[in-house]
């Protein structure tokens, strides 16, 4: 059908898509927003790395130490996540078959009440 209009129909290959070193895929976005001082501060700390931004964003957000300033908020949220996770371990107390996410948040709670005392 192409042909009748004068179009020439062009065929495209398919892109593989990109696995990362742990051979998965990273298809979720996570956007943030700064204002343009913190911006160029964060671009100043990836420029010295030589880092691609994501796995910089990355290695941050996994591997840096937590600082919290207590508010709140943050105090709210510790509270209902430890409450979460003890339901989770009554029902199951064996802490060797606790779901990973549940074992990050329990670490990233430690963390932070580590920073406090």
């Amino acid at each position: 059908m192409g042909r009748i209009y004068g179009k020439v129909e062009v065929t495209t290959k398919k892109k593989k898509k990109k696995k990362n070193e742990h051979n998965r895929y990273r298809n979720v976005i996570k956007n943030f927003r700064v204002t343009p001082k913190e911006r160029d501060l964060i671009e100043a700390r990836l420029a010295v790395t030589g880092m691609k931004s994501s796995t910089f964003f990355i290695q941050s957000c996994l591997y840096q130490k937590i600082l919290v300033k207590g508010n709140i908020r943050s105090f709210s949220a510790i509270k209902d996540t430890l409450q979460e996770l003890t339901e989770k371990i009554n029902k199951n107390p064996d802490l060797t078959q606790l779901e990973p996410v549940d074992a990050e948040r329990l670490k990233t709670i430690l963390e932070i009440l580590k920073s406090l005392f």
